[in-house]
């Protein structure tokens, strides 16, 4: 689905149904199963634009598991679930 040899239609194809949904695509600047000769910063905008406009978060020096930086993408996540999560009665953060 993330792969950078797609074209922007069949991205679209397969991320365009999520383009009514906020969302947020966290990416793993230092991900070692992506080849060096991928433009990163390419790839995730162009993702972004395939999902009709998602949030970008890249992770400097974050390895594919995010696991030695966690607790940054955890926090991208919290701040976006507030941002864009329930408001009102169903609002879990009040």
């Amino acid at each position: 689905m993330f792969s950078s040899d797609l074209s922007e239609d069949q991205l679209k194809m397969r991320l365009g149904h999520m383009s009514c949904t906020h969302c947020q695509v966290i990416f793993s600047m230092a991900d070692e199963y992506v080849p060096d000769y991928v433009d990163k910063k390419a790839l995730v905008d162009r993702l972004c634009r395939a999902l009709g406009g998602a949030e970008k978060v890249e992770i400097e020096h974050g390895n594919h598991s995010l696991s030695n930086r966690a607790e940054e993408a955890v926090q991208a996540i919290i701040d976006f679930l507030k941002r864009e999560g329930p408001k009102g009665w169903d609002d879990p953060w009040n």
